[in-house]
């Protein structure tokens, strides 16, 4: 065998990621579009759905920490078996619960406890791939490609979700829906199983030349200590950083959980027509992720890690909160769709550069603090799905809507305080000389 040239079974890897990400979204993501359905057959006002949407985020959200540090403690091949697997089975449940006779005060509270059973076992997604998966396969310096690429996989899952949802009603109805979306969690953890490894040294078919790409990346096992909970909890960076996700996904979230609902009840598109067109912002979203990655990769190489983050970042959240202030007001409805598109497309240009950063910043850590920053990620979900319903009832779509643009510049702003000179290590904080390619030296 010629050993000259390095193998891509890290990318391999990160296929089967993509799948895996694509799988969890679409679960996640059916309840915005079964909502209507549930709203209109069982009665469930709009306020009572989004308290429903909002109990995935709150399991979602309490897990990420923990999820974080369960995927560095058992590695995250194991991890992500756990969270489709987990997935797969709470969705099953969930049609079952939807199946049953039960009254609505009994179904609410049990279709509450679902969605946040199946937020908990998704929890140590992110965290497990970003901080674990990526974070080992991938050079210093490569993060926020690949883990651009992993938001493009949920964008699509989100994007596929509508018109899947949709089809699935049309022709078996919504509550048998659940069973068949189940399947797909199985396929997946088999595939993830036979394949992945937790470390490149542990593939078959890795070379040495593959190896070699992250022998600088000083990444290793970590025993789960209340000194390192301490350091990633209370780390300005990490502290930051997490804010700033906090403000972007409050702009995420109304996409994920409002959309379909805003573009049949205000912009009165038909049930078909509305969920083809919920999908082309989660569309530009795929796109966007990706982009952003590989544009925040190319800068690192060229004007170094701070700037190479910082600048994607920028060109995302200002666009996005203009596009999306636009998009509220325009009385055409086909243009709302677009300007809400390119919201969307703009906002998920940071998506890579937020997991590279966390990565930078935490380093051996990176699964931990990843738990961190997605906490924060989901508290705007917390706070974006419960809310949105309210200021609509209270004032409009428009203000509803333009709420998300003050977030994204908040998010801007605790960005830019972030110092990507300074990592955590183990035995404290440790400053580290960053050169313009993106690789350190310690």
């Amino acid at each position: 065998m010629n050993r000259s040239k390095a193998t891509n079974v890290r990318w391999r890897i990160l296929l089967i990621v993509l799948l895996l990400g694509f799988i969890a979204y679409v679960y996640r993501a059916n309840l915005s579009v079964v909502g209507k359905f549930m709203m209109d057959d069982l009665g469930i006002s709009q306020i009572e759905l989004g308290w429903l949407l909002s109990a995935f985020i709150w399991g979602y959200t309490i897990f990420q920490f923990p999820g974080g540090l369960f995927s560095q403690l058992i590695g995250p091949r194991k991890t992500l078996v756990v969270v489709t697997l987990g997935s797969s089975l709470i969705t099953l449940l969930t049609g079952l619960i939807v199946f049953s006779s039960a009254s609505l005060v009994l179904l609410i509270p049990l279709i509450l406890v679902s969605r946040f059973l199946l937020g908990a076992f998704q929890g140590p997604l992110f965290p497990a791939v970003g901080g674990g998966v990526i974070a080992r396969w991938f050079p210093v310096g490569s993060w926020a490609l690949p883990n651009g690429m992993s938001s493009t996989s949920l964008a699509l899952g989100s994007a596929a979700t509508p018109p899947l949802i949709t089809l699935m009603v049309i022709y078996i109805g919504w509550k048998s829906s659940f069973f068949l979306l189940s399947i797909l969690g199985v396929i997946g953890s088999v595939i993830w199983w036979k394949y992945a490894r937790d470390w490149p040294n542990e593939h078959p078919d890795v070379n040495a030349e593959e190896l070699k790409l992250t022998a600088n990346n000083n990444l290793g096992d970590n025993q789960i200590t209340w000194s390192l909970i301490k350091k990633v909890l209370t780390n300005t960076n990490v502290l930051l950083l997490s804010l700033s996700y906090l403000c972007m996904n409050y702009v995420f979230y109304i996409f994920f959980s409002w959309l379909f609902i805003y573009l049949v009840n205000e912009r009165n598109f038909s049930i078909l027509e509305g969920g083809l067109l919920a999908s082309l912002p989660f569309l530009m979203g795929a796109i966007g992720a990706t982009v952003g990655g590989y544009m925040c990769d190319r800068l690192q190489k060229k004007v170094g890690p701070t700037w190479g983050h910082r600048i994607p970042v920028i060109l995302g959240l200002i666009p996005s909160g203009a596009c999306l202030i636009f998009g509220s007001i325009t009385q055409n409805p086909y243009l709302a769709v677009v300007s809400l598109a390119l919201c969307f497309g703009f906002i998920q240009l940071t998506e890579g550069p937020y997991w590279s950063t966390i990565a930078f910043v935490s380093r051996e850590n990176a699964q931990a603090g990843g738990g961190v920053l997605n906490t924060g990620g989901n508290l705007g979900g917390v706070i974006a799905t419960p809310l949105i319903p309210i200021l609509v009832a209270q004032f409009d779509w428009v203000i509803a809507l333009s709420s998300g643009a003050v977030f994204a510049v908040m998010a801007l702003v605790f960005f830019m305080f972030i110092n990507f000179k300074e990592n955590i290590k183990n035995g404290g904080m440790s400053k580290r000389l960053t050169g313009t390619t993106g690789r350190s030296t310690l």
